[in-house]
């Protein structure tokens, strides 16, 4: 499953910039007659070229752009600067001790819930 669909990824990414072309191939009567910009100046005979030119500059500006994205993410750096202000308030008075409490997040024999045996229902006769 995992290899299909790997084939399946690889071969996306590899027709994917021929698509333009594909789809051109498919769809040249209907392109040649009303997506063409030059329909109305037969002596031209661009017969839709103008249409896949143009679709295949979108798609190079998007893998440019695509790349441009990745390159600005991987390049992103950020700089934290923590200034703590140091402050000397020494009114001649030494601190009072405090006892301190001992606190533990957990206890280590505390009962959790899990059992670990296997659970063998009694036999009845």
């Amino acid at each position: 499953m995992l290899r299909l669909l790997s084939t399946l990824f690889a071969l996306f990414v590899f027709i994917r910039p021929i698509l333009p072309v594909l789809d051109y191939a498919f769809n040249y009567d209907y392109i040649v007659e009303e997506l063409c910009v030059n329909r109305d100046r037969p002596e031209l005979e661009c017969n839709g070229r103008c249409y896949l030119m143009q679709a295949l500059a979108e798609e190079a500006s998007r893998k440019k752009d695509a790349a441009q994205q990745s390159l600005k993410s991987s390049l992103h750096l950020g700089f934290t600067f923590f200034a703590e202000p140091k402050t000397n308030y020494d009114l001649g008075q030494k601190p009072v001790p405090t006892i301190k409490k001992r606190f533990f997040k957990y206890l280590v024999f505390a009962p959790t819930g899990y059992n670990a045996e296997v659970f063998r229902p009694p036999i009845c006769v």
